[in-house]
């Protein structure tokens, strides 16, 4: 048993209904620990055949959720984050193992998933519709809002605890059930995920787990009785995602990537704005927010690079154990090798200076063969060039200098993503201007990834469709009807 699983066995199993199953008809695949390359597990993978029997437990257990009641639902899910906290040692030590993300990094997520829970079971018992004034005949109209029935949740790997708690819960409090394929890279914490909810009480059927490849995914996609699907994860999927279920008229809810932009102004904060940045590294900048692009005013720009490098530099990547690791590796060998080709290109291409990184990092021999990438910093980036406008999902800023404010707008709105950017001014005509104009879901001012349950997050344009979190993230997993009574 390798490092990485000495606390906690890796268990990846499928969760259908009742059945807790070892193994698909798909073939297993083997699960890499990112920090060394070795194998320290194996993913059970669905066939289309337990998908099938997956959607059929959901669509059983509809009856079986309503039936209990909004308050019921409401108190099952409090017990769901309960047993999540109660856990967390377990879902601390699966995640570090599963995507190399230090557990030093897990804390917050762990705190937030289960604030995610307890937000969405405070929504449960406050499905509300409306009454429409009463017409000249006496008669009226009112709208409920109901579940759609059995949903399709589709999730990558980069946080999956987090991702899970983002989605589930908004979906059974709105008194939905769920088929959840989660990323063959990930088939742990989603296993545990799944036993905590059957711990909780939530009944068999309810939530289903059933880790799989491309096909399991298409078969949720493409099924009758799925009436929706929420999908957290690349582009290209996703827009294959559509086109499979164009001809049954299929809902999506995406979040998707993004090309985040840094915007500090010249009466900024530089040293809270340089702090802000270096934290983006807990996960190696595989997060869709990651803010990767970094628009500094001229009048300050040497000294928020005199403030930022020396943070980047001071960032700890090794041992996802290790308490005092700040940074792990990449998620696979493929993507270590894909970010490393494109700061290669990048140099090489000239679309910016290297000014940090750009490499392996020196780490332990014992993670000699791990998938770790150097914080990586380039200067007097073009704004137009590939690493200002492609999503890279790696350690890689690029520094951008402007000194005029409607250009850099116009910079940081030319790429087809728009889900979350950052604004850092003290001035508050200045923050309220800047983020009225950029195109995005969220803008952030002074701060940066503050996830706030009770407030959606979603993205503009290539960055998704719809939100999660809040209100509206309730009424992703509602549909309305209007009743007229004469």
């Amino acid at each position: 048993m390798s490092a990485a699983t000495a606390s906690h066995e890796l268990v990846s199993e499928l969760i259908i209904g009742d059945q807790v199953l070892a193994a698909g008809s798909a073939d297993p695949l083997p699960h890499y620990y990112a920090a060394t390359g070795e194998v320290n597990g194996q993913a059970a993978m669905a066939g289309t055949d337990q998908v099938e029997a997956a959607i059929a437990a959901a669509k059983a257990a509809l009856p079986v959720w309503e039936a209990l009641g909004p308050v019921e639902r409401r108190e099952r899910l409090r017990r769901l984050a309960d047993v999540i906290e109660r856990w967390g040692d377990r879902f601390e030590s699966i995640s570090s193992a599963e995507t190399g993300i230090p557990r030093q990094g897990f804390i917050w997520r762990l705190r937030l998933s289960c604030e995610w829970i307890r937000t969405y079971a405070g929504y449960a018992d406050k499905v509300h519709g409306d009454i429409t004034a009463s017409s000249d005949d006496g008669t009226i109209e009112y709208v409920r809002r109901e579940p759609y029935g059995v949903v399709g949740i589709i999730i990558t790997w980069n946080s999956p605890l987090l991702s899970l708690c983002m989605k589930i819960p908004a979906a059974l409090a709105a008194g939905n059930t769920v088929v959840v394929k989660p990323s063959e890279l990930t088939p742990f914490t989603p296993t545990l995920f799944g036993k905590a909810c059957l711990e909780a009480g939530i009944p068999a059927g309810v939530v289903n787990i059933v880790s799989g490849g491309a096909e399991a995914g298409e078969y949720i996609t493409t099924h009758r009785d799925v009436e929706k699907i929420s999908f957290t994860g690349g582009l290209r999927t996703a827009a294959a995602m559509m086109r499979s279920g164009a001809a049954l008229i299929k809902p999506f809810c995406f979040e998707l990537g993004g090309k985040s932009a840094y915007m500090v102004f010249p009466d900024a904060d530089l040293d809270l704005a340089a702090t802000l940045v270096s934290k983006e590294m807990s996960n190696a900048g595989q997060s869709c927010k990651f803010g990767s692009r970094l628009f500094v005013h001229d009048a300050v720009y040497t000294a928020f690079r005199d403030r930022l490098l020396p943070k980047i530099a001071a960032v700890r990547v090794g041992d996802p154990e290790d308490e005092h690791t700040t940074m792990g590796p990449l998620i696979t060998s493929a993507a270590q090798q894909r970010v490393l080709s494109f700061i290669e290109n990048a140099r090489d291409s000239g679309y910016g200076t290297l000014a940090l990184g750009g490499g392996k990092p020196s780490v332990e021999a014992r993670f000699a063969d791990g998938y770790f990438v150097e914080p990586t910093i380039f200067e007097d980036v073009e704004p137009g060039s590939p690493l200002g406008q492609d999503e890279i999902f790696g350690p890689v800023f690029g520094m951008i200098r402007f000194t005029d404010e409607a250009t850099m707008i116009e910079q940081v709105n030319a790429t087809p993503f728009g889900l979350a950017n950052y604004v850092h001014t003290r001035d508050l005509r200045t923050a309220h201007r800047v983020c009225a104009q950029v195109k995005s879901g969220t803008v952030y001012v002074n701060d940066a990834n503050r996830r706030n349950p009770g407030a959606p997050f979603g993205g503009f344009r290539r960055s998704g469709i719809g939100s999660e979190g809040g209100r509206e993230g309730l009424l992703e997993f509602l549909r309305t009807k209007t009743v007229g009574i004469a």
